[in-house]
């Protein structure tokens, strides 16, 4: 047992280690919110939980924002910001934060979010005043929560109708507050040891798509069940500003007939923080044609009316955007957009009356190139910023597809049993997670103690029986039977010998003797070779005679105990060791081969009717005296009618043989936009 003890003791930490490798290593899924919302949208959204006590607020992510922001209570839903306030404005903008109610916030006060052209979507024309701090931040309903997190207070609706969550991995510097900066939540996230890199995936959702698809946000790893698997690797743009930048090299339309929208291959940034894709003028007069597209003066919006949205959705006309990490050549990822996904709903305060509308925007420079959230819809986007690498793929819609997580592991841990910089794109689940290698490591080591219990148990069980069946070997002495103490000493070899009663007589059926018999064994029998047990009327009984060379053996030569031992009682003592009072009477030989203790005759053993325990039948005798030493009366007609023998019968049977014995065994400036690391593509 020791050995097992041992063993498991030494399986508890190996099992631990394993399970910290796996925590350290084990991706962190944030579930989206089950709602669609927004005024440009409908858009998954995501829950955070902010300041102390918990403020739940719904969020979209922004791939290319180093902090998060949230409307706030005292002017977001106010007419300084609203000319027509929202019946549902609270609700509609994914809750507000009372930023007066946080215990734990530390506020910085109010700056842009862009400065002299630099800073969060300064290339798109972004602007908006923040009231800028440091608090809590928690991720999910449920996921870890993180302090000195820097999260704004946004009032106006427009650029940012819903809040956002941060997911670029540079910090934030605040120029005016002593160069201060604090943590991008990614940082933030693996110094907590709350995931093992510095890597996400993120796809936006597609409500058009099966019984509605929501978005998926997971740090540190990809879901191999949301898309398909490609041989393109992205490398990031040293622009820390301008990070997740492809090569587009063409753009496709295909409906009712098919034509090219882009035919010259552009550098375009992918950024969930904006819904729309800008493109060159030149291709959006080719998407206007394709789609019958008409801009709004007012709205700055594609907008697009019923009768011709039912006719572009019974189109199934469909966008093709080819991609690469390279202009020309190379390997390329195609993704595919169907009407669907840019038919989306403009509400106030973007236009006046709900409308649909389609979202493309025409750039001005070619800083302006985005591929925005609408892309996303139906794209998977992996970034690893220590290998600065990313990944793009295109989703699958399979319903009911079970998550199959796979871990992007840190480049710099020299135990990440994860994805290497050589291998960084999602291949489609092939090969065991971490979880699955810590559990098989887990259940061999836990096979093993158990397999080592069981040989232990086995060993000791074993053992135990070793030492009862040398029990012998180790002088022991037997436990004492009154009625064999009492009985004759029927275990001399010398009373087995064939010399005995001569060459016809065998050792199981010699006869014992008693003490009486081998302390008077030189003397010769009275009365005529009978020997009178009592002078009171005791019934003689037939002696067995003892020659002289006999009774000389007898009194020199050491008798046999239980134990195959040579026995220490002499003749004239009792086998408990104690001096015999007084000689006991010969013992008498029937002379059908029936020994008896003194007492009556022997009657007919007590499973077989008229036979002794010699296997004779005992002589027909009568004897109606009682014996003079405890007997009880012994008439024919009793053993005719089965009573059992006299109590003072021998214990010993027929079928005794010396020396067996029985044994029974016992058993996370102004704020300056993100600088952030890339590194390779999850996948």
């Amino acid at each position: 047992m020791r050995l097992a003890t041992k063993s498991w003791v030494l399986a508890v930490p190996i099992a631990e280690s394993v399970a910290q490798q796996d925590a350290k290593t084990k991706p962190l899924v944030i579930p989206a919110s089950q709602y669609f919302e927004g005024n440009d949208g409908p858009w998954s959204t995501f829950d955070v939980r902010v300041g102390t006590p918990e403020q739940y607020i719904r969020v979209l992510p922004s791939t290319a924002a180093p902090y998060s922001l949230v409307p706030v209570s005292e002017l977001g839903c106010s007419r300084d910001v609203f000319a027509t306030i929202p019946l549902d404005c609270a609700v509609s903008r994914g809750n507000l934060f009372k930023l007066n109610e946080s215990s734990s916030r530390e506020d910085f006060g109010v700056y842009g979010i862009n400065q002299n052209g630099v800073g969060l979507e300064a290339n798109l024309g972004y602007e908006a005043r923040v009231q800028f701090g440091l608090d809590l931040l928690g991720i999910g309903l449920n996921g870890p929560r993180l302090e000195n997190q820097t999260v704004g207070g946004i009032a106006a609706p427009s650029p940012f109708y819903l809040g956002i969550l941060g997911l670029n991995n540079q910090p934030l510097n605040l120029t005016t507050v002593g160069n201060s900066s604090s943590p991008a939540l990614l940082t933030a996230l693996k110094d907590a040891r709350k995931i093992p890199s510095l890597s996400y995936s993120y796809t936006a959702g597609a409500k058009y798509r099966l019984k509605q698809v929501y978005g998926q946000i997971i740090f540190s790893g990809y879901d191999t069940s949301r898309f398909k698997e490609n041989s393109v690797s992205f490398t990031m743009a040293d622009d820390i500003t301008r990070d997740l930048v492809v090569a587009l090299q063409s753009i496709s339309y295909s409906g009712s007939n098919s034509a090219t929208l882009l035919s010259k291959s552009i550098d375009i940034m992918i950024d969930s923080t904006d819904p729309n894709i800008w493109l060159p003028e030149e291709a959006c007069d080719e998407f206007e044609k394709a789609f019958g597209l008409q801009l709004d003066e007012e709205s700055g919006l594609y907008l697009v009316n019923e009768t011709h949205r039912n006719r572009l959705l019974d189109s199934n006309a469909e966008v093709s955007f080819r991609l690469s990490d390279v202009k020309l050549g190379g390997d390329t990822v195609t993704i595919v957009l169907p009407y669907a996904a840019f038919d989306l709903e403009a509400k106030n305060p973007l236009v006046s009356e709900t409308s649909h509308y389609f979202p493309l925007k025409r750039a001005n420079s070619s800083t302006q190139y985005t591929l925005g959230r609408v892309f996303l819809q139906e794209a998977y986007l992996s970034v690893d910023y220590e290998r600065k690498q990313f990944n793009v793929s295109s989703c699958v819609w399979n319903q009911g597809a079970q998550e199959n997580i796979v871990a992007i592991t840190s480049k710099d841990d020299p135990d990440g049993n994860g994805i290497d910089s050589d291998d960084a794109i999602p291949t489609g689940g092939s090969g065991l997670s971490t979880g699955a290698i810590a559990g098989i490591v887990v259940g061999a080591v836990v096979g093993v103690a158990l397999i080592v219990a069981a040989v232990t148990l086995c060993i000791l069980r074993k053992r135990r029986k070793w030492i009862s069946a040398g029990f012998a070997s180790a002088p022991k002495k037997p436990e004492l039977d009154e009625g064999v103490l009492k009985g004759p000493v029927f275990n001399s070899p010398l009373f087995n010998s064939s010399s005995r009663f001569g060459s016809t007589s065998t050792p199981g059926n010699s006869a014992p003797y008693s003490a009486a018999d081998i302390s008077g064994a030189g003397s010769t029998p009275s009365n005529g070779g009978h020997h009178s047990r009592s002078s009171s009327g005791a019934v003689p009984i037939a002696a067995v005679p003892i020659g002289a060379d006999e009774a000389s053996a007898l009194a020199g030569a050491s008798t046999v105990e239980l134990d195959g031992q040579d026995t220490l009682v002499r003749p004239d003592t009792e086998l408990d060791g104690k001096e015999v009072a007084k000689p006991l009477p010969s013992v008498a030989e029937d002379s059908d081969g029936v020994f008896e203790l003194p007492g009556t005759a022997a009657g007919a053993d007590s499973g077989s009717r008229g036979v002794g325990f010699g296997g004779r039948k005992p002589a027909n005798k009568v004897n109606s005296s009682p014996s003079s030493v405890d007997s009880q009366p012994s008439t024919d007609r009793e053993r005719e009618s089965h009573s059992p023998p006299s109590p003072m019968t021998s214990t010993v049977g027929p079928n005794w043989r010396p020396g067996r014995v029985s044994m029974v065994e016992s058993e996370l400036v102004s704020p300056s936009s993100p600088v952030h690391r890339h590194s390779g593509r999850p996948f």
